[in-house]
C-alpha cells in the first residue's frame, strides 16, 4: 500500500489566501512534473484528494489534465494548511488502498514525518515536490500509523 503526498504548484501571491491561483511558474512545475507521469500514480489511485484551497485543486486538476486521466477528483477534510497532520496521518495511515493526495506545507511535511517516524525538520518539501511512502506494516496501538518507508522524493526539475 502506497502514499503519494504532493505539495501544490508555485503559487500567486495575495489575500483571500484560500482563493491563490497557480502562478505560471506552478503551471510549469505541474506542465514538468506530468511529463514523468510514469511516476505520478495516477493508475495505481481511485481519486486524487485534494485540500479545498484553489492552489491544490488547480495543481490536481492540472495533474489529471495534463496526465491524460479521467481520475475523480475529491476533496479531502484535513489537507488544509492549519489541520492537525497527526489527524491526517493517522487517518492515511488506515487506509487500505494506494492514494494521492494534494494539499500545504508545512502540514504535509508534518503527516510525512508522522508516518515515517521522523523528528520535525526530516524533510523538506518543495512545491510541486512528490513523495512516494510504502506501508511496511500495518497500524497498531504502539504505532497509530503503522510503519512506512520512503520509496523515492520527484521533483519537478527532475520529472522527465
Amino acid at each position: 500500500m502506497r502514499i503519494y503526498l504532493l505539495r501544490h504548484a508555485d503559487a500567486v501571491d495575495g489575500t483571500p489566501d484560500a482563493t491563490r491561483d497557480l502562478s505560471p511558474k506552478g503551471q510549469r512545475q505541474v506542465a514538468e512534473l506530468a511529463k514523468g507521469v510514469g511516476r505520478v500514480p495516477l493508475a495505481t489511485v481511485p481519486a486524487i484528494e485534494h485540500s479545498p484551497l484553489v492552489r491544490a485543486v488547480r495543481t490536481a486538476q492540472m495533474l489529471r489534465m495534463l496526465g491524460g486521466s479521467h481520475l475523480p477528483l475529491k476533496v479531502l477534510p484535513g489537507l488544509e494548511p492549519e489541520a492537525d497532520p497527526l489527524k491526517t496521518a493517522a487517518q492515511l495511515g488506515k487506509t487500505r488502498r494506494d492514494r494521492l493526495v494534494v494539499g500545504h506545507n508545512p502540514h504535509l511535511v508534518a503527516v510525512a514525518e508522522a508516518l515515517l517516524g521522523l523528528p520535525a525538520g526530516g524533510i523538506r518539501l518543495r512545491k510541486a515536490g512528490l513523495l512516494a511512502l510504502e506501508r511496511t506494516a500495518r497500524p497498531t496501538r504502539a504505532r497509530p500509523c503503522g510503519a512506512w518507508q520512503l520509496l523515492w522524493y520527484v521533483v519537478p526539475d527532475f520529472a522527465k
